[in-house]
């Protein structure tokens, strides 16, 4: 049995995901293709537009297994989202990683990878990211090229580092990823574009545009319910930051450098979320690493939390068909595969159930992870 993974967000599920699974299915000639979805909440530290659920049911038309990436490795950096995937990966049994990338060359990235490992260029990375320089752009000006670009490279790095770091048999591939940039928040011309401008159309109620790029009854679902972005967490956050005095913010995970006096000081002059992160971004402080720390404070994950984190024990299953329910009779019985949430496996994903209840408060559902059984597909 060829098992291949795939580690995604499907923020929200759209024809570049179809096409992503169809390809690596093809690629790998896969009899199992496996979704490690990210649950409520996201890598680049965004409130997912629509809650796990739906998300792990528009997949698993397409996808044999759907199982969550747990929360502490989804909201993190690219090496942790990346560590926490792989990991998920092995325990499942996989043969391959197949993920897309803006340079579409496995070769050219083991090359850069392999570069990076010496002394000398990770110094000189070191040096121009001091200065500012993206990650990307830093690896371009260290190694002498201009190939490397784009965050789905960067995150391709990270994939055969976690790889590489856990010694594990599995075999990464990548295909070209297709359409706009992934931050990019106007329509593709093509028929992929991307989630950033599917997430903005849908917002903004423009339904039958991003229909042309996702599934349609994906689109009036989410419309319905009411997609959800960051700024419908402002208020709580507010209200947890002007509380805290600076020793209690040092606490929260990655609140570094003194950043939280930065918040203290900025947090009262404002009345929305984009207005207030606008306002403490610097060179220093992305944006990115901004949302993911709003999402610390808001979850109250803590530096001692993560600095006890173990990697995951536990497989929690959202969705599969007749082949993924095979593929996990097949698992050894040592491991834990959570279908149906109870008292007694709910300690392995503990963040991942608090996390599905704050979703909840802002989305207004009423499903959580212990009354939603795992969704079985035809």
């Amino acid at each position: 049995m060829i098992i291949t993974s795939l580690i995604t967000e499907y923020n929200p599920f759209h024809n570049g995901h179809i096409h992503h699974i169809e390809a690596s299915r093809r690629l790998t000639g896969a009899d199992v293709v496996i979704a490690i979805m990210s649950g409520s909440f996201t890598q680049r530290g965004e409130i997912a537009v629509t809650d796990k659920f739906t998300r792990a049911q528009a997949a698993i038309g397409h996808v044999d297994l759907v199982v969550e990436l747990p929360m502490p490795w989804a909201v993190s950096f690219a090496d942790d989202f990346a560590l926490g995937g792989v990991h998920i990966a092995e325990l499942l049994g996989s043969d391959h990683i197949v993920f897309g990338s803006e340079s579409g060359d496995i070769d050219a990235l083991h090359d850069t990878y392999h570069k990076l490992k010496d002394h000398d260029i990770r110094e000189k990375m070191e040096v121009l990211t001091k200065q500012g320089y993206s990650y990307p752009r830093a690896i371009n000006a260290a190694i002498g090229s201009d190939i490397f670009n784009g965050a789905n490279n960067t995150l391709g790095l990270s994939y055969l580092r976690a790889i590489d770091s856990l010694g594990a048999e599995i075999t990464p591939l990548t295909i070209p990823r297709l359409g706009n940039q992934y931050n990019e928040t106007a329509l593709s011309e093509s028929r992929f574009s991307s989630a950033t401008s599917l997430r903005q159309a849908i917002q903004e109620g423009r339904t039958e545009e991003a229909a042309q790029y996702m599934p349609e009854d994906l689109v009036r679902s989410i419309h319905a319910k009411g997609p959800l972005s960051n700024e419908v967490l402002f208020d709580t956050l507010k209200l947890l930051i002007q509380r805290s005095t600076p020793r209690d913010l040092r606490e929260i995970y990655m609140m570094t450098e003194g950043i939280e006096h930065r918040l203290l000081a900025k947090i009262r002059k404002h009345r929305s979320y984009d207005a207030f992160l606008s306002d403490v971004k610097t060179k220093r402080y992305t944006m990115t690493r901004l949302n993911r720390l709003m999402i610390y404070i808001l979850l109250n994950i803590t530096q001692t939390q993560m600095a006890g984190l173990q990697l995951p024990e536990a497989i929690r299953v959202l969705a599969m068909n007749r082949t993924g329910q095979t593929l996990l009779k097949t698992l050894p019985e040592a491991l834990e595969v959570i279908t149906n949430v109870n008292s007694r496996n709910s300690g392995y994903i503990r963040n991942d159930i608090i996390a599905t209840d704050i979703h909840n408060i802002y989305s207004g559902s009423d499903r959580n992870d212990f009354n939603t059984p795992v969704i079985i597909a035809d």
